[in-house]
């Protein structure tokens, strides 16, 4: 008797605790605005037209994606309700929302999908260019029906299809101009849970709730981006309550501990989506064009001190040429902790073999980025201990990026590349040959036929263990060649107001901010 008392008592118990934590539990709010600091300007709002961050994180809100990738890189229908992929990979159909609108207005229909993938996406954009070059037609058989054809299968295909590497632009918004001098670059309308309002260089840009979304409406009221290039003033911003989140890419490393110890913030760390810090190197002439030299300045560079001291340790240096986030893609055999440990003697041998001395080296970055000058005055502090100076020229993010990815005015430049899920997406255009002009692809001038041989086949490979050996032997050649000086995988932060609920919903952080509320 005793027992079965004890048990019901039990049973009592966790029914009160589970009662009173649904009580305690607190319904999405609406009201509200949600502040987010960037570190630079976008060069404009179209992402059709660039992989960069800024431009990236306002377009996610403001435009849609045919699917968007949840917190486990599944993907989950937006513009797109639901679609099919055919036996042999090489047809996939998908079938639109018919409530999907722009913000003037206009439906949004497979037109604008089939405008917007051959006149944006394929010309301009780094990522679905690849992707791109494999499609033998876009048929629209009726307004709200797309069916993408292939020429052979491409493996990350619907991992693409985010508004982040596809964002459906407005076919009659743009049609009959130049996508890179349309006003609506600047002035966007889109589909999405956000409609812009207004852009203050060097401000902010403020977008407002759409009431109209075709699915529910964000619960946040108003959306701002605020612009603050400076690491310790973003800092400072998100401890007095100004902003209210900062995202890894313009998190200062070194404010970091005093961050965690606040109350008021909530700090998050983990691996999401793999992301490569590395540095370009201009191998089309001089010293650089030697591949000793790249080896040498790989010896020369202490990636562990980097890592320490410029990214608070939050990263990894057991990498190959395309990390080590996919084991699938990575081979020790290939690892630069054990190709190239940090040995200034060797570096000094391989110099003198390669006959270079006196050799002076412009090391440009994104001035927004805190952590890049810290790296890039470690890296001085090597290089000059075997006889190479380092100019560092720090650049506002716009003049970076023409200065690297189309002048190439530059001799090292230090970039972070995300995989977007797959290496196939982010990775591939680190390598493969690309011509000037295009910004976030090769800007080193290298060009292998047979490593882009490699990646083209691994394109069209679904199984990982088959496509690992392709890596395995792409990856042989990129570690003796070295035209990219890969540092570190990193380990990904973000720090928030304590109060914000419904964060991190998207396997990206800038996606699904419509889903973000204010607790009480």
């Amino acid at each position: 008797m005793r027992r079965r008392l004890a048990v019901v008592l039990s049973v009592l118990l966790v029914m009160l605790v589970a009662a009173c934590s649904l009580a305690g539990a607190q319904a999405p709010r609406r009201g509200g605005s949600l502040v987010v600091a960037l570190g630079a300007d976008p060069e404009h709002l179209n992402p059709a037209l660039t992989t960069s961050y800024p431009a990236g994180a306002v377009g996610a809100s403001v435009y849609s994606g045919l699917i968007w990738l949840d917190e486990k890189g599944r993907p989950q229908p937006e513009l797109a309700e639901s679609w099919t992929i055919s036996e042999d990979g090489r047809t996939y159909t998908f079938y639109l929302r018919r409530n999907a609108r722009w913000h003037d207005g206009q439906p949004v229909t497979s037109a604008d999908v089939k405008y917007t993938m051959e006149n944006m996406l394929g010309p301009y954009h780094g990522r679905f260019s690849n992707a791109y070059a494999l499609l033998e037609g876009i048929d629209t058989p009726d307004d709200y029906t797309v069916v993408l054809r292939l020429r052979e299968p491409y493996a990350p295909l619907m991992t693409l299809l985010t508004v982040f590497d596809a964002p459906i632009l407005p076919k009659h918004i743009y049609e009959g101009t130049n996508p890179l001098e349309n006003p609506a670059n600047y002035n966007p309308v889109g589909s999405g849970p956000f409609v812009f309002r207004e852009w203050v260089r060097g401000d902010r840009v403020v977008l407002d709730r759409n009431p109209d979304y075709f699915e529910e409406p964000a619960y946040i009221d108003r959306l701002i981006y605020r612009i603050i290039p400076e690491d310790l003033s973003r800092a400072l911003a998100l401890e007095v309550g100004e902003v209210d989140v900062v995202w890894g890419l313009y998190l200062p490393a070194s404010e970091l501990p005093r961050m965690m110890a606040n109350p008021e913030l909530d700090v998050w760390q983990g691996v999401r989506i793999p992301s490569l810090y590395f540095v370009f190197v201009n191998t089309r002439e001089g010293a650089l064009a030697d591949p000793r030299v790249r080896q040498a300045l790989m010896h020369a560079i202490d990636r562990e001190q980097v890592v320490e001291q410029a990214f608070m340790g939050l990263g990894n240096t057991k990498v190959g040429p395309f990390g080590a986030g996919f084991f699938w893609a990575y081979d020790e055999a290939t690892d630069y902790s054990n190709l190239y440990p940090y040995d200034p003697a060797k570096a000094r041998q391989l110099l003198a073999e390669a006959g270079v001395g006196n050799l002076t080296l412009r090391f440009v970055y994104d001035s927004a980025r805190g952590p890049f000058r810290t790296a890039g005055e470690i890296i001085r502090d090597n290089l000059r201990q075997v006889g190479i100076n380092i100019q560092l020229v720090p650049l506002e993010r716009s003049v970076m990026v023409e200065q690297v990815y189309t002048r190439a005015a530059f001799d090292l430049s230090m970039q972070s590349f995300t995989s977007s899920g797959d290496p196939i997406l982010g990775y591939h255009r680190i390598y493969v040959t690309a011509a000037p002009g295009t910004p976030f692809v090769n800007a080193t001038g290298y060009s292998n036929p047979e490593v882009d041989a490699l990646l083209q086949q691994a394109v069209s490979v679904f199984d990982f263990d088959e496509r690992a050996q392709l890596y395995r032997r792409a990856s042989e050649i990129l570690a003796r060649d070295l035209p990219v000086l890969v540092l570190f995988d990193e380990l990904a932060t973000e720090v928030s107001n304590k109060r914000l609920r419904g964060q991190r919903e998207a396997l990206d952080v800038r996606d699904r901010l419509e889903r973000v509320w204010w607790a009480e």
